[in-house]
């Protein structure tokens, strides 16, 4: 019979073991004050002196990477030169980490504060179910249920408290993933989807390879952007309608959601060669005819408003 103290002692040292193993990836670019806070928490939480700390940044002129390593010279900091965007990031730090013997990488957005004992969760269920990405629930800021960061097939979903929900893909906020994904799938494809979408798809391919995705409704993450993700395309160039709407921000923009080309790239990916053209052709057409919709309203807006107040 085994002893149970010996037991215990040998799961505690797994358990250090697979903390030390596990590289917390965080791309960041000019949002020095978000990224310092998101490190604090990390801090706050115990979780800057159990795991191995990695900051990927992309060209920041802000004085980020210098203000990390002021205030907290364990992490490690990566440069980009501006032209690596989220995946390109996520796919450096990845490198990198498993260079360094990485038995797990955790995806973290710097926008993203995890409760105290999330990232331990999600490390753990991995651990203790083999060939497993765990995700976080994610709150927005003052909200009391999570929005979806998951999906089966084309729908959206998410996980409440004290439930795992079994997904196909996932968005990259707070993501953990086992060492045996690199070796199943490599690495994210920073080339077709640069920025959006390449946490969704990257997810998709170790599914498909075999692996399985899960977000647990215990690890909480919540995020600092009090508003609400942008369901559709027309909520999405509202919120950008600020600058000069043009078709090149919304359309071939590498830091745009609806970058055409990483678009294209994930519909074929999801649905195969045939059936992805005909849904991006779709969606594109809809895409068009709202954008200009949208202008022409503004318009008229603008117009009115305008000769209205000159009566």
């Amino acid at each position: 019979m085994i002893d149970e103290k010996i037991l215990d002692i040998q799961l505690l040292t797994n358990h250090k073991k697979n903390l030390r193993n596990t590289y917390i990836i965080i791309p960041v670019h000019n949002r020095r004050e978000i990224t310092l806070t998101c490190i604090e928490q990390l801090q706050k939480n115990g979780d800057l002196d159990q795991y191995s700390i990695v900051v990927v940044d992309d060209g920041s002129t802000d004085g980020t990477a210098e203000a990390i390593q002021s205030l907290f010279p364990t992490v490690q900091i990566l440069y980009g030169d501006g032209n690596l965007w989220w995946t390109g990031a996520i796919r450096k730090g990845m490198e990198y980490a498993y260079q360094q013997g990485a038995e797990y990488f955790i995806w973290l957005n710097d926008d993203c504060l995890p409760g105290q004992h999330t990232l331990n969760l999600l490390v753990e269920f991995s651990a203790n179910h083999p060939n497993t990405i765990t995700a976080s629930a994610c709150y927005l800021a003052g909200a009391n249920i999570p929005f979806d960061t998951g999906c089966i097939g084309r729908k959206a979903c998410t996980a409440l408290p004290e439930s795992i929900k079994s997904v196909d893909s996932l968005s990259g906020y707070c993501v953990c993933l086992p060492r045996i994904v690199c070796d199943v799938v490599e690495y994210p494809n920073a080339e077709s989807l640069p920025h959006y979408g390449g946490d969704d798809a990257y997810i998709l391919q170790a599914t498909r390879a075999g692996l399985k995705a899960v977000i647990l409704g215990d690890a909480k993450v919540t995020l600092r952007d009090i508003a609400t993700p942008a369901k559709n395309f027309t909520q999405y160039i509202k919120r950008i309608q600020g600058k000069s709407l043009t078709l090149q921000l919304v359309f071939f923009t590498k830091k745009s959601k609806y970058y055409l080309s990483g678009r294209f790239f994930h519909l074929k990916l999801k649905y195969g060669i045939v059936k992805g053209c005909l849904i991006f052709t779709a969606k594109l057409l809809a895409w068009i005819f709202q954008y200009y919709l949208f202008l022409i309203k503004r318009f008229m807006n603008s117009y009115f408003k305008t000769n209205l107040t000159s009566f």
